[in-house]
């Protein structure tokens, strides 16, 4: 029987290594290693993972992703969803590139010689590992789900600015929040209640994103999904919050809530929205000088949910975790979650 690996690509991805750069080294150690033949598509913008159901099939016993984390994610829900359960490989050429961050196969390393070189390893050698994944309102996700303005953030930045300024776009969208005000959520996270006023809340499978930790106690293998909920009330707690997000914790915990969930329900109060502390600060200044205006009413019943890095519909938001759904190759060795990895190496 021909073993064969399915290659889908994102030609738009938001880096400098061109496909042309790359595409024909990685089919040609393929083809000369594991796989008899290897079919390589480009993504579209309208492509789903209903498109790569139909081009899976029992011969496919390698399924590769390159690109940012939405192509690594379209690839992820169709393995999940495919009946011949194919292995996932991963190329980074995104600008994310969260998930293979915390697999060991991308790094910012500017003076590497070989960027390809961990990625192809892990596709030649890789150890085969278990992977869980999260869905939200029926959509899988490996890397978070999320809501509010600092989830808002990662999705704003515009693809020439990825390109142009890698994670540093989602830095610039960040700072841009506080002067947003937090959204009132309803949460029912494994049959417990909790209305909250945040700026951010985020369900991760990962502990690296790139620009920091969101949650340093998450796993890719344990089977439970991190909530975590970024509340501010006053000023230092949005710098010290923005800035634990984009760089460091402050002291041994992270200044905001982390749980353990295997189902969360989110949702919207539609209530008034009260200002932000930057807005009101900046009001009373402009007060200050004689400028007084009158604070905007502004009712949320709806904000946008976000999965991987794209918008995703809106609130609310089912979200539970899927153990085990799919296999994942990483680098040969690497202990990954809580578990050792699988050590059946790819054919």
């Amino acid at each position: 029987m021909s073993r064969k690996a399915l290659l889908i690509y994102n030609p738009s991805a938001g880096t400098a290594l061109a496909p042309e750069l790359w595409l024909g080294r990685v089919i040609h150690r393929l083809n000369s290693s594991i796989v008899d033949q290897t079919v390589v598509i480009a993504t579209t913008a309208t492509m789903t993972s209903d498109y790569l159901l139909g081009e899976l099939t029992q011969q496919t016993e390698l399924l590769i992703a390159a690109g940012g984390d939405g192509t690594v994610r379209m690839a992820l829900e169709a393995a999940a969803r495919s009946e011949f359960d194919p292995a996932v490989g991963i190329i980074p050429v995104g600008t994310g590139n969260q998930l293979a961050r915390n697999l060991g196969i991308y790094d910012d390393n500017l003076i590497s010689i070989d960027p390809l070189e961990k990625p192809i390893k892990a596709l030649l050698r890789g150890d085969r590992l278990r992977m869980d994944l999260g869905i939200m309102n029926g959509h899988y996700f490996a890397v978070a789900a999320g809501a509010g303005p600092m989830s808002d953030a990662i999705v704003t930045p515009e693809q020439t600015d990825k390109m142009n300024w890698k994670m540093l776009a989602y830095a610039s969208s960040l700072v841009q929040t506080l002067t947003r005000a937090p959204v009132l959520f309803n949460i029912v996270a494994d049959g417990e209640s909790l209305k909250v006023a945040a700026s951010g809340l985020f369900v991760t499978n990962i502990a690296d994103f790139g620009v920091g930790s969101l949650s340093e106690t998450a796993k890719l293998n344990d089977g439970l999904l991190d909530l975590c909920i970024l509340a501010p009330e006053e000023f230092q707690d949005y710098l010290e919050q923005g800035f634990a997000f984009a760089g460091a914790f402050f002291g041994e915990e992270a200044p905001y809530y982390i749980k353990k969930v295997r189902s969360i329900d989110v949702s919207v109060l539609p209530v008034s929205r009260r200002q932000s502390v930057v807005e009101t600060t900046w009001r009373k200044m402009k007060g200050a000088f004689g400028v007084h205006e009158k604070p905007p009413l502004t009712v949320h019943d709806e904000v946008t949910a976000m999965i991987d890095g794209d918008a995703c519909g809106t609130t609310p938001m089912h979200i539970e975790v899927a153990p085990g759904a799919v296999t994942i190759l990483a680098l040969p060795g690497r202990r990954v979650g809580n578990s050792q990895t699988d050590r059946s190496r790819a054919r």
